[in-house]
């Protein structure tokens, strides 16, 4: 997932360098630096943009989040060969997070399908939506499943690590590890649903 916000941001920045060298040899020096400044600024805000859905892109729109509370993500070489690792965090509105709490499964389980889901291809489509605790059987192989999960060792499965923020790093082992909360796997990741913090968690692994 990282690679291709990685690879999008370099093709931006090329072109960018391209119009920068074309208007410095073209255009006077007032009027290059006011195009520079615009095209600049604007390139900047539409990557955040794209970026923002990007992230948002994971969680169904049934969830109703909006923004994203913390993040932190990498990624090695690109395509097949390449890895990644990352959370993300969003705030859970309080009147879904109420709604959870009332009807728990039921809930998640007849959420409406994502509009625009064929755009978005896997992203944001879960099925078989448990109660935590998350099982360490579902994630590792029974002979190397311990008796809670530690969500570091999730994320960092395949010897690819990130450094995390302590405290999302104890809350999310908190919640994975006690009732109350909600998860599913999707093609890429487990997103953890947790009406009493009002938060949602996205863990992933690749």
């Amino acid at each position: 997932m990282v690679y291709v916000i990685v690879f999008g941001s370099l093709l931006l920045l090329l072109g960018l360098l391209c119009a920068v060298f074309y208007l410095l040899v073209k255009l006077p020096g007032r009027v290059t630096l006011s195009i520079v400044l615009v095209t600049v600024g604007g390139s900047y805000f539409a990557f955040k943009s794209y970026e923002r859905a990007f992230q948002l892109s994971v969680v169904p729109d049934a969830l109703a989040v909006t923004t994203v509370e913390y993040s932190e993500e990498e990624a090695w070489g690109f395509g097949p060969g390449g890895n990644e690792a990352g959370i993300r965090v969003y705030p859970l509105p309080d009147a879904v997070a109420s709604a959870i709490s009332a009807q728990g499964l039921g809930f998640l389980n007849t959420m409406p399908a994502n509009a625009n889901q064929r755009e978005r291809r896997w992203r944001g489509y879960y099925t078989d939506w448990k109660e935590t605790p998350v099982s360490p059987q579902r994630i590792w192989e029974p002979q190397e499943a311990k008796g809670t999960l530690d969500v570091m060792d999730y994320i960092c499965a395949y010897g690819f690590c990130i450094d995390v923020a302590q405290e999302y790093v104890d809350e999310a082992n908190e919640l994975v590890n006690a009732p109350g909360s909600y998860y599913a796997f999707g093609r890429i990741g487990m997103i953890l649903v947790a009406p009493a913090r009002k938060r949602v968690y996205y863990l992933y692994n690749g």
